[in-house]
């Protein structure tokens, strides 16, 4: 009976917050598997994966799209608890240093590894350099070295640092949005939304400009959804019922919704699915390995093409998993968890002194 009645329960995404029992690790850890999933057919040259005629969208994009949904509803919530600078010093410590450290191994481990290359020659040539300094401040990205893979099927030494840049500029436009009390009402919000919704049909090369990577309004679409449900948060139902009615509609009859609409309902699931499943602990991770397997899987999946590309793409994906988990937990337990706990525990209390010594509580 218990079952039954918190199947048909409805409350609401503020509601849910409150319980802080989520499954969002697991979420991204499974859309970071999805990117590497994708990205292995492609690097071993068989084009799209069969993920892809299902979804109707490559699996890749779906995943990133998983992510930004989430990234929005968070980062937004984070904009809105913390001041200035403690946002953005949490947003800097969690993307850059194992972003660095991940540059870093790949051009002094995974590179010399799968390129008959000359390691001092490379690691101090001026490339290899610009590879590091480029990849690590996101004002764009460095994908290929001259004479790096270009025996494989893609020449891409790391092809999915492309969505960092634009992840950076969605955190810069949370904290904006909050400085100029668009998010201090839902109401506010949405007619925000709604214009840039309208603005982007009407003028579509006006947002191209403020956001000018290849594929960037997608991804800032998704987020600004993200944003959305978390804004809207008291309004929004959410029922375990209510959820799986909505992914069934999806995956029977997606081709009948507009784009708009079957985006707005997918990222509606993404993050009902992330609170209903709370329950179930075996689902409730405590490390969040997704950003390292990110940063990593996709250097690695050239590594393993070098070694295991004769061994057929079933051995060739496990190594990709395998390899690529174990940096990802090297990087979670050595780079970011530390670093989190240095920011919570060192930097975040002395900004709080400062800002109640120099009265800065409205910045």
């Amino acid at each position: 009976m218990t079952i039954n009645r918190n199947f048909f329960s409805i409350t609401n995404f503020e509601n849910a917050l409150t319980l802080k029992k989520d499954v969002f690790s697991f979420i991204r850890l499974s859309a970071a598997l999805m990117v590497l999933y994708a990205h292995a057919y492609h690097i071993y040259g068989l084009g799209a994966d069969p993920l892809t005629h299902v979804f109707g969208v490559y699996t890749g994009t779906v995943a990133v799209y998983i992510f930004f949904t989430i990234s929005g509803f968070f980062i937004t919530q984070s904009a809105m608890q913390r001041n200035f600078f403690q946002f953005s010093i949490a947003r800097v410590s969690r993307i850059y240093p194992a972003l660095i450290v991940a540059n870093i191994i790949t051009i002094i481990i995974i590179i010399p590894l799968s390129n008959n290359v000359n390691f001092f020659s490379f690691i101090l040539s001026e490339e290899a350099k610009e590879f590091i300094k480029i990849n690590s401040t996101l004002q764009t990205i460095k994908f290929t070295i001259a004479n790096i893979y270009s025996q494989h099927p893609d020449q891409a030494i790391n092809g999915s640092l492309w969505t960092l840049p634009v992840e950076i500029r969605a955190y810069i436009m949370s904290i904006m949005l909050v400085m100029l009390g668009i998010c201090s009402s839902h109401i506010r919000f949405n007619a925000f939304f709604f214009l840039a919704i309208l603005l982007n049909g009407i003028f579509p090369d006006v947002l191209l400009k403020l956001f000018p990577i290849p594929g960037s309004v997608n991804l800032i679409f998704f987020f600004l959804i993200g944003s959305a449900l978390f804004i809207n948060r008291k309004y929004i139902p959410i029922s375990p019922v209510l959820t799986i009615f909505l992914i069934i509609c999806i995956v029977l009859y997606k081709g009948y919704f507009s784009p708009l609409i079957l985006s707005f309902l997918v990222s509606y699931v993404i993050i009902a699915v992330g609170f209903n499943f709370g329950n179930f602990k075996f689902l409730i991770f405590k490390q969040d390995y997704s950003y390292g397997l990110y940063l990593y899987a996709y250097p690695v999946s050239q590594l393993s093409y070098a070694y295991f590309k004769a061994w057929g793409f079933a051995y060739y994906l496990i190594a990709i998993s395998l390899i690529s988990l174990f940096f990802a937990f090297i990087s979670w337990h050595c780079v970011e968890q530390p670093m989190n706990t240095f920011v919570r525990t060192k930097i975040f209390p002395r900004i709080k002194t400062l800002y109640s010594r120099y009265h800065l509580n409205e910045f």
